[in-house]
Parts: C-alpha cells; structure tokens; sequence
C-alpha cells in the first residue's frame, strides 16, 4: 500500500465514524455518569451541566490524513 492510498483509507475510514459519533453523543452523559459513579465520585449539578454543554456543542472531525502522514514518516525514520 502507498502513502498516498493510506491517506485516503484514512480519511475515508475516520469520516465515515463522525455519524457513529455524533449518534452515540446521546448516551455520553450517562456514561460518564456512570464511569463517575464505579470511581466512588458523584457530580454536582453544575459540573454534570458542563460536561453536557461541551458534549452538545462537540462535532466530531475525521481525522487529519497529513498528520497521519506525518506520524507515520516519523515512526518509520527512527
């Protein structure tokens, strides 16, 4: 595989999760709430009212395939 078809497996690959992103926002609350509540910690009003806020405002954006070709020339040359 090239470079070039890397990027583009790429770019296709993590466009195509913004919909199941972007789908699954709905239940990032509860999880959270319910990854806070196994660690002994309960959440207030207004910090439960943040992290929802900034899960409503979050777009999910594919990933940047020239990062990803960087990263990879990087890990490569080592």
């Amino acid at each position: 595989m090239s470079v070039a078809t890397g990027k583009e497996k790429y770019a296709r690959k993590t466009a195509a999760a913004a919909d199941k992103w972007n789908a699954a926002k709905g239940r990032m609350v509860q999880n959270w709430q319910a990854g806070m509540a196994e660690a002994g910690l309960t959440p207030g009003p207004m910090t439960t009212a943040a992290y929802q806020a900034g899960i409503s405002a979050a777009q999910y954006r594919g990933g940047n395939p020239d990062k990803w070709e960087r990263n990879l020339r990087a890990a490569v040359s080592r």
